[in-house]
């Protein structure tokens, strides 16, 4: 097996080593933690912890699993146990059963779950979103919902920098994000999604960004 390199992305606010902590134990508990390198990256944007594995790509054969800390601008908020449980049934796939994920990428270029296509925004809902995008081709680019995934060396060194990545975003998505949640999609078709479940995501909190408990 190539080597195991997992890359999670921390933003420091609110309660974030409670998620740190979670994330680390569940690691150990699989067994990931006996024979994978792990990198705590410590940003406020994810493509900056990205571009530090992307960069890694190049000069080491490797799998790489990439995790950030779902759910933590929900914290102390109506939201948090929410989101904190799709953050769970999340990390119960890539990591509880790493080796499946794992087994996949010999055939497959990026592992995950919740596997979306790429959707004009004016199909998406809640009603007030699609009257504002009704005539709009803006589109939401496909991706794994879950944005925490499996991939390896040989297909992120082939992808662009993230930061270049970003230059994709138009003013209308109101959030770049919308456009690096496929940066590890941008390049290629050949990707495996292992579960799909959209009961867990929280769809409620998602149309409630104005709640969201961020840094002042």
């Amino acid at each position: 097996m190539k080597n195991i390199n997992i890359y999670i992305h921390t933003w420091k606010i609110n309660n974030w080593r409670e998620i740190l902590n979670e994330q680390l134990s569940h690691i150990d508990d699989s067994g990931l933690g006996d024979i994978a390198s792990i990198h705590i990256c410590n940003s406020d944007a994810e493509k900056k912890t990205w571009f530090e594995m992307w960069k890694h790509s190049f000069d080491n054969d490797s799998y790489y699993l990439s995790l950030h800390n779902l759910g933590i601008t929900w914290q102390g908020t109506k939201y948090e146990d929410l989101t904190a449980n799709w953050r769970k049934w999340v990390m119960g796939g890539v990591i509880g059963n790493w080796k499946e994920y794992v087994s996949h990428l010999d055939e497959y270029d990026a592992v995950g779950d919740n596997w979306k296509d790429l959707i004009y925004f004016r199909d998406m809902g809640p009603p007030s979103f699609q009257r504002k995008f009704k005539d709009s081709d803006l589109t939401y680019p496909k991706h794994f919902g879950t944005q925490m995934w499996w991939t390896k060396s040989s297909h992120l060194s082939k992808l662009e920098s993230p930061f270049k990545h970003q230059k994709y975003a138009r003013p209308e998505h109101g959030d770049a994000r919308v456009i690096m949640e496929g940066w590890v999609t941008s390049q290629g078709k050949n990707f495996k999604e292992i579960r799909n479940d959209y009961t867990h995501e929280p769809v409620e909190a998602y149309w409630n960004q104005y709640l969201k408990k961020m840094p002042k």
